[in-house]
């Protein structure tokens, strides 16, 4: 049976507890749980070392981490209809505490994936949770400015999980690094239980929304887009510190200048809050697009710490401009299924990430970064024109 919802509107405090804001909290959790998928970037030939691990052994931290972070949804995103959104926030993430510990615990390799693996999967139920939860609370025309906020979050996480990696090795062991993040986690866990719950409008049952989503062509459209955006912006991301490490540069260095991606997409979201009334949704989808595809063609011609430096800003660029208009969309196009929808929409992002990921150690191994970053920016092009065709043809339907 379905745990009764309260009916105190979004962003009143629960009860006589903590009076704490959904719209402060939601954001920060966005950002913390980015952190868990950018802090172990830089670290990975570290741990290949100390682990006494093949580099490409070690690269699969970041491959199955994104491949749980997509598959566990489908868990994750019934169960937010089944308890609420912030019950399954809750529990997640005081999950992904126990998998972190576990990080730093790790006597080898095979225990450190395993626990890599758990962090993605619990950690999983975070951004579909939260897009759905400001999905049921906001009204359509405050839900871009909201993106945005969602945007500059996992931008912040990406950019300070790399930088404080780089930085950290100089100072204390990666064990040391993710006892922290474990503890901080489990304080962010009871954060997020005193939060209330969203209201239940009286969704239909889980098989009839799939059955809804299934026939929704204009959700499936945002779904398959969305995806090769994840190869490109999540997973090849991903693999930049490891191709710079590869090339020569340290560990310090390319957490810095890959943390010009968090930068890039602060700057850009908030720039787009400006004019997000003022200019059609396809020319940003049009611009994320060409953004990328000028990132990846640098890339492919060299990996040096300046190409590096250019081509993340490029990507937290096109990042911003393209998943922020994406997610909004998504959020209109399965606005009678949006749980599912949302959770959808996540996924294909995570699985499209674990395969750009995939794609990026197989690079590692075979030191084919240049013709794996050429074939990206063919595929960027193809990304930018796809997603604006879309939306060029696509009629907003609201609530």
């Amino acid at each position: 049976m379905a745990r009764p919802r309260d009916e105190r509107p979004a962003g009143a405090p629960a009860g006589p507890g903590p009076r704490v804001s959904a719209a402060a909290v939601l954001p920060l959790a966005i950002f913390w749980s980015t952190i868990d998928r950018s802090l172990i970037l830089p670290l990975i030939p570290q741990l290949a070392e100390d682990l006494d691990a093949p580099l490409a052994v070690a690269a699969n931290a970041v491959t199955l981490h994104a491949l749980a972070y997509a598959l566990l949804q489908v868990m994750w995103g019934p169960l937010s209809t089944r308890w609420g959104r912030i019950r399954v926030l809750t529990v997640s993430t005081a999950l992904a505490a126990v998998a972190n510990l576990l990080v730093a615990l790790s006597p080898d390799i095979v225990v450190l994936l395993i626990a890599r693996t758990a962090s993605g999967g619990a950690f999983a139920a975070m951004f579909a949770a939260v897009l759905t939860y400001f999905g049921d609370t906001l009204p359509l025309e405050r839900r871009p400015a909201a993106m945005a906020n969602l945007a500059t979050a996992t931008a912040l996480g990406l950019a300070a999980g790399t930088v404080i990696a780089g930085a950290a090795t100089q100072w204390v062991s990666w064990q040391v690094l993710f006892v922290v993040y474990a503890v901080v986690t489990a304080l962010l866990a009871v954060l997020i239980a005193v939060l209330p719950e969203a209201r239940d409008d009286g969704a239909a049952p889980l098989r009839m929304q799939l059955r809804q989503l299934m026939r929704n062509r204009w959700a499936l459209v945002v779904c398959a887009v969305t995806g090769l955006e994840g190869v490109l912006l999540i997973g090849l991301y991903n693999m930049l510190p490891v191709a710079l490490q590869q090339a020569g540069g340290g560990a310090a260095v390319s957490g810095f200048v890959t943390a010009a991606f968090g930068v890039a997409v602060v700057v850009v979201s908030q720039l787009m809050k400006l004019v997000v009334h003022r200019v059609a949704p396809l020319w940003f989808l049009v611009a994320g697009g060409g953004c990328a595809v000028l990132a990846f063609v640098l890339l492919a011609t060299q990996i040096t710490p300046l190409s590096v430096l250019v081509g993340a800003t490029g990507m937290g660029a096109g990042w911003a401009l393209a998943h922020t208009t994406l997610q909004t969309w998504m959020t209109d196009a399965a606005a009678q299924t949006r749980a599912l929808g949302m959770t959808m929409f996540s996924i294909s992002l995570m699985l499209g990430g674990s395969l750009g990921a995939l794609a990026g150690a197989a690079a590692v191994a075979a030191e084919s970064f240049p013709l794996l970053f050429a074939a990206a920016a063919l595929a960027s092009a193809v990304f930018g024109g796809t997603a604006a065709l879309g939306r060029l043809r696509y009629r907003v339907r609201g609530d």
